[in-house]
Order: structure tokens, then sequence, then C-alpha cells
């Protein structure tokens, strides 16, 4: 019972406060100043005061009486005509036109190249048409997902530096805040009474469960906006934003007019950051397509322009990205000591961290290059060269990360090629005579060498043995090299081109130009996807030996 009735009284006083401050009529006044002239002319015409009157004047004490029925009614019409509508005027809600308000946000929203001026227009346009001395906007960050105030009409100390620097104390609420989890269900907005804090604080205590600290931090929030009124910024059914109010100056409530008025500018304040985001995110993309283009022109770079120039063979490479940047590398090293290198690598994954490996694969392998001299051989065989590249990559990758490479060396004196293929497509040999015996541990098919013994791919573990092959090229004999895009490419039926269909299209090229076959293998493969996206990188290199070559 007794709970019921202190409910009841803070409903009633509620309900009173709300109407905002009472003034006085113009009836109660009379009858105030009725009685001050009653009480004057009692005071005044009895006793020793009435008689020395009498002697003034036979006729004072009418006088008197007429006098102060003359103040009465100077005072009474002064008061009604000059300080009652002064007094009604201050202690009513203020009149602003509610269409010239949205016809201004619009205005601002539109014209306005900082999304800053919009928000700070919009909570003093606010303050001003409701005569409230602390207005704020919340919005929603896109990442965390906290409500921050990025404008208010009283300029919380730091705040605009604060959340530039994306420090914790900035005023913000979290998405599971109290408030935020009732105006995600409410349809209109939600009215706080000064003592609504105390209780939910009081309440925070004796329901189990409840984290007190994050309650005390919301709690903090909202009593440092002084939020009386909390209306939804809503996109849809997604909450972006708060518009926070606090108390009027004249005392009053807000009454309906002062609510749909308030969830038109959250509407328009909805679009205004919906519209921002986007524009975020086309900048973002815009940016981000900048830096892709960057990176491709930058990768592009990192294949040679130009093939070894050689009398005794024919060398060209080709690398078609998915993507802006992909993962494949090819490259072809002119060394000084007379070989010709060759590398075609493939990086796990795609995007920016598979481009980043091939920068590294590129730097590795060509500081190798600098290190030979005429009439030297590499200061380091195959072996070591693969096993440095990969402690180089384990060192500087995720375990995620790893490479498959092909990489080979052809001495033009002697017409050997060597080789270490460290978990990569084996590549193609097609002798133009019988398969070469000299190394037992390729496989031969039909006059077909693949070139498959090595290693595992580079970068899983710190150390691995990577064996290093060598044998004999003769005259017409053709090595294709090539990534697994080449392979995994798809037609329109989701039909993969596969190993066989590639040797076949290969050994149709033999006879050609190494450049020329290049570019008909890669026509076959585009002819047989048709309009399939391409799924992966697809990189080749071929090696030809000239016809008019005798065998070592």
């Amino acid at each position: 019972m007794y709970a019921s009735f202190m409910a009841a009284m803070r409903a009633r006083r509620r309900q009173r406060r709300n109407k905002g401050p009472r003034v006085i009529s113009a009836e109660a006044v009379l009858l105030i100043e009725l009685l001050c002239a009653f009480l004057l002319l009692a005071f005044s015409l009895t006793g020793a005061r009435g008689a020395f009157l009498d002697q003034i004047h036979p006729r004072a004490d009418a006088m008197l009486v007429v006098l102060v029925a003359c103040m009465v009614a100077g005072s009474h019409f002064l008061f009604v005509q000059r300080i009652l509508p002064d007094l009604r005027r201050k202690a009513s809600p203020v009149e602003y036109d509610h269409q010239r308000i949205l016809l201004e946000l619009g205005d601002a929203a539109r014209h306005s190249n900082n999304l800053a001026d919009v928000y700070k227009f919009s909570v003093n346009t606010v303050a001003h048409a409701l005569a409230v001395a602390k207005v704020a906007i919340l919005v929603r960050d896109q990442e965390t997902g906290n409500f921050i105030v990025r404008s208010s009409s009283f300029d919380p100390p730091d705040q605009a530096e604060k959340i530039a620097a994306s420090r914790e104390e900035v005023l913000l609420l979290t998405p599971d805040a109290f408030v935020v989890r009732r105006l995600n269900k409410l349809n209109s907005p939600m009215q706080i009474q000064s003592d609504d804090l105390d209780i939910w604080q009081r309440a925070a205590g004796f329901i189990q469960g409840m984290n007190n600290p994050k309650r005390e931090a919301e709690r903090n929030v909202l009593k440092q906006l002084d939020s009386r009124l909390l209306v939804q910024i809503r996109n849809k059914a997604q909450l972006t934003g708060i518009l926070s109010l606090g108390p009027r100056h004249s005392g009053f409530d807000f009454a309906d007019k002062d609510l749909k008025m308030l969830m038109s500018i959250a509407e328009q304040l909805a679009l205004v950051i919906d519209n921002s985001n986007l524009v975020e995110r086309i900048v973002d993309q815009e940016k981000m397509l900048h830096e892709m283009a960057l990176a491709a022109s930058v990768q592009q770079h990192l294949f040679p322009v130009d093939a070894p120039q050689s009398p005794k063979v024919e060398i060209s490479g080709y690398c078609k990205p998915a993507g802006f940047v992909g993962g494949d590398y090819y490259d072809f090293l002119q060394l000084e000591n007379g070989q010709i290198g060759m590398a075609v690598a493939d990086v796990a994954g795609k995007g920016f961290s598979a481009a980043l490996l091939t920068f590294m694969i590129h730097a590795f392998l060509r500081s190798q290059a600098l290190s030979t001299g005429p009439g030297s051989s590499l200061r380091v065989s195959l072996s070591q060269l693969a096993t440095s590249l990969n402690r180089l990559l384990f060192a500087s990758t995720s375990s995620s990360s790893y490479v498959t490479l092909f990489y080979a060396a052809y001495d033009e004196s002697s017409g050997r090629l060597s080789f270490i293929n460290a978990g990569h497509n084996p590549p193609f040999v097609l002798h133009s005579g019988t398969p070469n015996a000299r190394i037992p541990a390729q496989s031969h098919t039909n006059g077909v060498m693949k070139l498959e013994s090595g290693g595992p791919m580079l970068g899983l573990f710190q150390d691995v043995p990577v064996q290093e092959s060598s044998f004999q090229l003769n005259s017409g004999d053709f090595l294709f090299a090539y990534t697994d895009g080449a392979i995994d490419a798809v037609n329109m039926a989701g039909e993969e081109f596969g190993e066989e269909r590639l040797l076949t299209l290969v050994k149709s090229k033999v006879h050609l130009p190494a450049a020329k076959a290049r570019d008909e293998i890669l026509q076959g493969i585009e002819e047989w996807c048709g309009d399939a996206a391409q799924p992966d990188d697809i990189t080749m290199v071929v090696l030809k030996v000239n016809e008019n070559l005798q065998a070592a």
C-alpha cells in the first residue's frame, strides 16, 4: 500500500511538473489587490488614525477610500496590461515554425560539405526552437556499434579531439546500454525524468547479473548530457543515431507537437547519416581502387619487359591476373656467368597480401642474380637458394602463407638445365627426340617429361630440404611452366580445363616460336572458358631450344 501510494504521489508531482510553471491569473491578482486595499483602509480608518483624518477634513476618510480604489485600479491595469503578458510569455513554451525548421535543416544538409556542420546546425536549431540548453546527437560507429556524441549545443570539453583520437573518454553509449535496447523496441521517443537515473542505479544493485560498471557508465553519460528526451534516429529497422534533449528552460514538458517535430528532424538526420556512410564507403572504395590500381601498376613492373636474348633459346612469359593484383609471379634473370634464370611462383591467396609476397620473392631473386659475376656460377646452389628463400618467408609471413616455386637456370655453354621444384605444378618438357633418360626421378610419357622432383612448398616450415636436379636440353626441346590458374580455369558449365587438356594444347603448339606458342596456348584456354569468370591468376613461361642446335 505504501509503495503504491508513493508511486501515485510521484506520478502526480511529475504530472504537475510537466505542466510547467504556474502563472497567477488576473482574478487572483484582483483579489490580492482588494485584500491589500481592505487591510490598508482598516488600518488607516480605525483608532487614533481615523480621528486624525477627521481632524484634517470631515470627508478625509471618503477621500482615502477613493484614493485607495484608484491605486487598486491603476495597479491592476498595469499588471494586466504589462506584467501578466510578459509572465505568461516567459512561462509558456516557445512558439516555432515546424515547416521552416525542416526546410532549413534540409538546405543545410544539401549545401554543407562537412557533416559536422550539419550536426552542429541541427543541435543549435533544436536548442533554439525548443528553448533547451543541452542538445546532443549520438551517431552509431560502423565498426564498434557504439553511439558516440558527434555534436552538442554545449560542447563537452575536448570532445572533438577525443573523437578524432578515438580515446575511450568520449561520451558514448554501448549497444547493450539499457536506453539503447529500450529505444530499439520503442516506436516513439523515450522520456527520462531526473529521478529515473537514481531509480535505475538502485535497481541495478538488486538485479543479479547486471553489469554495474556498465550501468554506472551509462548513467554518467546521461547525466552529463542531462537527457530528458531521447529520440530515435532510425534507418528502416536499424538504430543509426540518438537525439538527446535536456530539460526546457520554461520547465514545461515536451508536447505532442514537439515530439512530432523532433521525429521529423530525426528522419532527416537518418537520411543524412545514411548518405554520409554511403559517401564514406564510396570514397573508401575509390581509394581502395586507386591503391589497387597503383599496386597493379607496381606489380606489372615486376614482370620482365623483355625476355633475355640468346642465340640458343627463346624465352617468353605472361601473367593474366584474376583481379587488380595477383599472387602469381614470373621472372627472367640474365646472369653474367652465361646462365639464364627463369622463375615461376604462385603465392597462396589473392589480393594485396599475396602481391606483397611476390614483391619479396622478386627482391630476393634479383639480389641473388646480382651476386654473380663473369665466369662464375651462383655463389649458392639452387637448393641453398630455395632454403634461404624458405627461411625468409617463414620469418616474414603467417602460418597460412606459403609459396610454390619453380626456378631453373639454363647454361648456354653446355645446354644443361638445372632446376628446383618446391611444391609447384610440374612443368612439361617435350623432347624433340627420345625422352632423356639421364634423370630417372622424372616421369616420362609419350615424349613428355614432368619436372616433379624438388621439395615441399616454401614458407610453411622453418627448414625444408629442396633437391636440385639437372638434365640436358637438346635442339627443339620445349619447356612449358605454368601456375594452377591454367588448369583450374572453368567453362560456363563449371568444368575445369585440367592438366590433360592443357598438355594436349601445349603439344599442338611446340612447333611454334616461344612467344607465338605462349599466345596461342593462352588463347586456347580463354576460348574454352568463354564468358566464365577467371577464378585464379594464369601465368605461363615457355622456353624453346632453337632447332639448329646440336645436342651437347
